[in-house]
């Protein structure tokens, strides 16, 4: 298979827009109404004709407004509360201009039907909340954010680099807007190229999207319905995080496109499986390879971490899973843990730390007191013999909070010369 993570610039001219000027998500404010009573029942109904009329009038009113954001219409599919309507509206700004930027919608809207404020908050504090429980069922961007979506589908390659609309999928399918929603104000991935991080947070996403299908598979047809919108969230999250190796692998000559993820209304587990299935190999194929093998420990570093990482899948898991995965993580923590401590204690030698890395290297101390006798003048073996002693839970909880924040601080990153225009 050819390097795709060599650079090269042969293919920088056709890549899709990147969203200009993304905003921090704690810039992005979130209400979310309860709409309407309560369902009788988990199947999904028509969407009620006053939620239609104001999804014709709320993008206009918002353009008129000069408000940038979107509005998501959701089904509420807590498995321990009744099933309901939600209607989520986001604004990059403060809470008065988003209510000044939509109130005569909302006023209507309120007229026809009841309306219960459900929550105000930021893109960080609702997107965990939406993965657990929000069954996506329309999503309308305005602003800044409409232009852009309105760039990439209008795109003459959009099927090709846009997973989901290489499925099939109308570009105004609530699934496609799930992973440019990511993409727009989720973490940015490949900015600078592909780095250890992205790997990472690629074999992540894989993980979790395998362990809700095959939750799915144990669980039978009658609890498919509480994990459906976990499984579109993850689903839209693997489709963002695979965007860019897909791009570089349809660009270059001799490598196979990426498999395109089962995005249909109509699939079935079986189908949906057989998909990953085949992305997995793909990936597989991809990063298991001895010219890149620090991607690769971070990728299966990633898949390993999957359950680790996120608390809404803990409580699915096991103890005798989590046990494993923790069992099966524990070399790459380590591993993680020793180039990071082998890159800044050579830099300290250098004197070439950062105030950041230094903060970092502060904080990593402060989780793991084991570390502190290690000196710039410390050998591999020393730093193998501070880290061994390290209790695994201990070291998997460290791995949580600081795996991410040390690829983007101390590592170097591996570039692709492609940038997206």
């Amino acid at each position: 298979m050819t390097d795709i993570f060599a650079p090269t610039d042969d293919y920088a001219g056709f890549l899709p827009p990147f969203f200009a000027d993304r905003p921090d998500g704690e810039d992005v404010t979130i209400r979310s109404f309860m709409v309407g009573d309560p369902l009788p029942d988990q199947a999904v109904p028509a969407i009620p004709d006053a939620l239609r009329l104001f999804f014709d009038l709320v993008v206009p009113a918002a353009e008129r407004a000069g408000s940038d954001g979107f509005a998501l219409l959701w089904l509420d599919r807590h498995p321990h509360e009744q099933p309901g309507w939600r209607l989520s509206l986001a604004h990059l700004g403060d809470v008065a201009g988003l209510d000044a930027a939509l109130a005569k919608p909302l006023a209507r809207l309120a007229k026809s039907i009841p309306l219960a404020d459900f929550e105000t908050a930021s893109w960080q504090e609702t997107r965990p909340l939406w993965r657990k429980r929000a069954e996506p069922v329309r999503l309308v961007f305005w602003g800044r954010m409409g232009s852009h979506a309105r760039a990439v589908a209008g795109h003459g390659d959009a099927a090709s680099f846009y997973p989901p609309v290489g499925a099939g999928l109308r570009m105004d399918h609530v699934l496609c807007g799930l992973p440019l929603l990511d993409d727009m104000l989720g973490v940015p991935l490949a900015r600078g190229g592909l780095s250890f991080e992205d790997s990472l947070r690629i074999g992540i996403s894989l993980g979790r999207a395998h362990l809700v299908e095959s939750w799915i598979e144990a669980g039978g047809a009658e609890k498919e319905p509480f994990f459906r919108p976990m499984r579109l969230w993850h689903q839209a999250w693997l489709a963002a995080a695979v965007l860019d190796p897909a791009l570089a692998a349809l660009a270059m000559a001799g490598q196979p496109p990426m498999p395109v993820l089962e995005y249909g209304p109509s699939a079935s587990p079986q189908s949906r499986r057989a998909a990953l299935d085949d992305l997995s190999g793909w990936l597989s194929t991809l990063f298991f390879n001895e010219a890149h093998p620090a991607h690769r420990n971070a990728f299966i570093a990633g898949v390993q971490h999957a359950v680790w990482l996120d608390s809404d899948l803990q409580q699915y898991a096991q103890p005798q899973q989590r046990a494993e995965i923790l069992q099966g993580l524990m070399p790459y923590c380590r591993w993680f843990l020793a180039m990071a401590l082998y890159n800044h204690l050579g830099n300290l030698v250098e004197n070439r730390v950062s105030d950041d890395q230094s903060a970092f290297y502060e904080a990593l101390i402060a989780a793991l007191p084991e570390l502190a006798p290690l000196g710039p003048f410390a050998t591999r073996r020393d730093m193998e013999q501070h880290i061994i002693r390290i209790d695994a839970h201990r070291a998997a909880a460290a791995f949580d909070t600081l795996v991410l924040p040390f690829c983007d601080v101390l590592m170097p990153k591996m570039k692709l010369a492609a940038a997206r225009r």
